[in-house]
């Protein structure tokens, strides 16, 4: 029984989340999700293997960092 209900709650999350963003209407916001989402799953991808990696506040590779603190890439901030 407990598998339905934590069945149930995955689902309840992915779609809030899919809702969410598909509420996002800025491009360049929405990519900036899309790398961290896959940023975080690679993280924790890494950390279930045993390899985990201190988190740190660095941009993404071939990233810079814009006026507010937060990453920007090739199509801007």
């Amino acid at each position: 029984m407990e598998d339905g209900i934590e069945s149930d709650m995955w689902r309840r999350e992915e779609l809030r989340l899919i809702k969410t963003f598909i509420g996002i209407t800025d491009p360049r916001k929405r990519q900036r999700i899309l790398e961290l989402a896959e940023q975080l799953a690679d993280e924790a991808s890494s950390d279930a293997a045993g390899h985990g990696f201190a988190a740190t506040d660095a941009p993404l590779a071939g990233a810079s960092v814009g006026a507010s603190g937060s990453a920007c890439d090739e199509t801007g901030c």
